[in-house]
């Protein structure tokens, strides 16, 4: 999971430079990247948001499989 979530937010991060780098080679510098800010957040937060979902289906998985051991015991 963990190693998802990484290259999950690399490519996010090569995104960005990819498009400061299209952005620079024209000759316009790095502040007209900044017009695609919006799409950065919104792909940030997404990738976040979903690591947040999986890691809370984890632990709500976990605290089931414990329950089903407990009453498994008796």
């Amino acid at each position: 999971m963990v190693r998802r979530y990484v290259k999950a937010y690399l490519s996010l991060i090569g995104i960005i430079a990819a498009c400061v780098g299209v952005s620079v080679a024209q000759g316009a510098g790095w502040r007209p990247a900044l017009a695609g800010m919006p799409l950065y957040v919104i792909v940030f937060g997404g990738i976040t948001y979903q690591l947040i979902r999986e890691i809370v289906n984890l632990k709500k998985q976990e605290r089931e499989h414990r329950a089903s051991a407990e009453t498994k015991e008796y």
